[in-house]
């Protein structure tokens, strides 16, 4: 039992260190890559992974999820010959969606670029990315299978090896491929990413292969069979809720650009607009929620298996502790990009207009950090239906702004559109929520108090740099904005020991069997 728990706190420690690690090392890479071809680029480079993730969702659908649900349930009984079945059928299910998709992508690059991102520019990346479509599905089987036997650094590792070999490729050759133009820079991250998810899916299908299989122990083990029906019944369901989603998203991205060449801007000033807000401002107002993101995925099963027995009390004790750190780490974010935003514009992209943006836009930062919390507990408390509907509703609101105020504001109409969005989803998450479990949000410790703290220890810090004339320190200057931050929050009683003690024991608690559809692990994935 020891063996197990210890493995499990490994595990979640792991799963910790690997979200905050690759959340790092993506925020770099965009900063890089922003910096070698601009907000223009940006732009073209956004649009083509908007087409991406419809493609990479086409090709996974719903298989990772699958795999792992499957896999955990026969580790449970014993059965390791089944999960042997699973994989194989998975990869086959998985194998005929990639190569579906790929075919489909290569064929319809220039109708997208030309018809619908009206950029012939992507043309090239499309196509190239075609080819990875069946790697990115069969490296989601096997990350499943490594998620389902507790396995966590396998699919780590896997991880690694495809950000590595994509970051290696592009930096090696970026040089060289600038000065033929966006198109083929564009290429380069294309075929950076495509050879990335090939090495990956060859280094998951050997480590798999590799691995020491275990004999059934259990007398259900006669039962071995699993058909392509069996993983098709719970792939498909999951499958299709990220079609729409993803869609969606898609078409909201696409439209963006088209609305604000309505509104009277060149191309190339479209693109450009939306690469600065899309590919580089959101990235990095969202980078710190990524201290968030394990911490809420290892929450979740505590919520769904207290709901479960009816624990209420427990429920709304966990919720109210996630609100609270949520909004500590979201209120100092915005803070600290209102406050320094200059500062961090011309630190990070070597421009004021992305740190001006960055003001602009960081009042939404608590709703959008929350907004993601809130989905995971109503997804834990079997309200995922709401969320569903919160979420389309979202997106219809957001594509109707779009077209209507847009090509009237340009990029005031844009800016609409996020605060609009945000505001709207996250209220209408929130109120359901504290409807589910009459928790009563309090005003005081997680919001008033929060803002004084930050508000005094920012321009705290900020006067003391600058008399000090060390406002060129600027790593220094958040570390210890932060530093004051927390100290002030102790002060008066904001956070307690015991809120502490709380938080890092959400690490070491045992993974629960919850209804893994509750959890909504796709919208994750």
């Amino acid at each position: 039992m020891r063996k197990k728990r210890k493995k499990l706190i490994l595990n979640a420690l792991l799963l910790t260190i690997s979200t905050m690690t690759f959340g790092l090392v993506n925020m770099i890479f965009r900063v890089y890559l922003s910096n070698k071809i601009g907000a223009e680029g940006m732009g073209i480079f956004q649009l083509i992974m908007s087409i991406n993730v419809v493609a990479s969702t086409l090709a996974i659908s719903g298989i990772r999820v699958t795999i792992t649900r499957l896999v955990a349930e026969e580790l449970g009984k014993g059965n390791y010959g089944k999960i042997k079945n699973i994989v194989s059928k998975g990869f086959i299910y998985t194998l005929f969606f990639g190569t579906l998709t790929a075919v489909f992508l290569y064929n319809s690059s220039e109708f997208i670029s030309n018809v619908w991102i009206k950029d012939s520019r992507a043309i090239m990346s499309l196509k190239i990315l075609a080819f990875s479509m069946p790697f990115v599905g069969i490296c989601c089987c096997f990350a499943g299978y490594f998620y389902g036997v507790r396995k966590v650094m396998k699919s780590v590792t896997s991880d690694i090896v495809e950000v590595f070999t994509m970051m290696l490729i592009i930096c090696l050759f970026v040089g060289k491929f600038i000065p033929l133009g966006l198109d083929y820079t564009c290429a380069l991250v294309s075929i950076g990413m495509t050879s990335g998810s090939i090495l990956s899916a060859i280094y998951s299908y050997l480590l798999y292969l590799f691995e020491k299989k275990k004999k059934s122990t259990s007398v259900l083990s006669l039962n071995n069979k699993c058909s392509l029906l069996d993983i098709s019944s719970i792939s498909l369901p999951i499958a299709f809720s990220a079609y729409v989603q993803t869609s969606l998203r898609t078409v909201e991205d696409i439209l963006i650009p088209n609305a604000l060449r309505s509104y009277g801007s060149s191309n190339e000033s479209s693109i450009a607009i939306f690469g600065m807000i899309k590919g580089m401002v959101m990235p990095i107002l969202n980078f710190p929620s990524i201290f968030l993101a394990s911490f809420s995925t290892l929450i979740i099963p505590e919520i769904a298996e207290s709901n479960a027995l009816h624990k209420n009390k427990r429920v709304n004790y966990i919720i109210s502790k996630v609100f609270k750190f949520t909004l500590l780490i979201a209120l100092f974010a915005t803070g600290l990009f209102m406050i320094f935003s200059k500062e961090l514009g011309l630190a990070i992209y070597n421009n004021t207009e992305s740190g001006f943006m960055m003001r602009i836009l960081a009042p939404l930062i608590p709703l959008m950090y929350l907004d993601r919390i809130v989905d995971g507990s109503l997804n834990a408390l079997n309200q995922q239906m709401y969320t569903l509907k919160y979420n389309l509703m979202d997106m219809v609101l957001r594509i109707i702004i779009i077209l209507g105020f847009i090509p009237k504001s340009g990029i005031e109409g844009f800016i609409l559109v996020l605060f609009a969005s945000t505001i709207f989803n996250a209220s209408l998450s929130i109120n359901r929520l504290l409807k589910v479990t009459n928790l009563e949000f309090d005003l005081i410790d997680w919001v008033i108090k929060p803002i004084i703290c930050i508000i005094i220890s920012s321009y705290t810090i900020k006067f003391t740099f600058s008399l000090l004339n060390l406002e060129s320190l600027l790593i220094l200057q958040v570390l210890a904005d932060l530093i004051l931050y927390l100290a002030l929050l102790f002060i008066i009683r904001c956070i307690r020991f015991k809120d502490i003690k709380w938080f890092t024991d959400a690490f070491k608690n045992d993974i629960k069997k919850v209804d893994w559809n509750s959890v909504n692990l796709y919208k994750k994935l």
